[in-house]
């Protein structure tokens, strides 16, 4: 088992691909933030991607995954070709975050997306 935090379309509730979904494979362990605001949040359209080297903190859910469970996330989120991922300290204990290569940074951050709320200092995804 291991811990991932999520941010975006697989959230609880996603109706494309969310946690909730993958019956044991994955159980949520809470909503949680990234405990230093380190990132910024693009919208891709669909989805979100988080970059490194922002000044944001990012909401979202960790879950404990089963191996399978992450070996699936990993195909979903195109790892390691499209996404990156690393060992991230959340509210809810170090979990793997999924986060995309500084050449994202041209597509919308929140100020020019409706899917991103900010609050205060906090970035959140709103469309699952």
């Amino acid at each position: 088992m291991s811990k991932v935090f999520v941010y975006g379309t697989l959230k609880s509730g996603g109706t494309i691909r969310g946690l909730s979904g993958f019956g044991d494979g994955a159980v949520i362990v809470g909503k949680a933030k990234t405990t230093y605001p380190d990132y910024k949040m693009v919208d891709l359209g669909s989805f979100p991607g988080v970059l490194m080297g922002g000044t944001n903190y990012i909401q979202g859910e960790v879950w404990e995954v089963t191996d399978d469970v992450a070996e699936q996330l990993d195909a979903i989120e195109g790892y390691p070709d499209f996404y990156n991922k690393i060992p991230t300290e959340t509210t809810e204990g170090k979990a793997m975050m999924y986060f995309l290569p500084k050449e994202y940074e041209k597509y919308p951050g929140p100020e020019a997306s409706n899917n991103i709320t900010t609050e205060g200092d906090i970035l959140i995804w709103n469309n699952g």
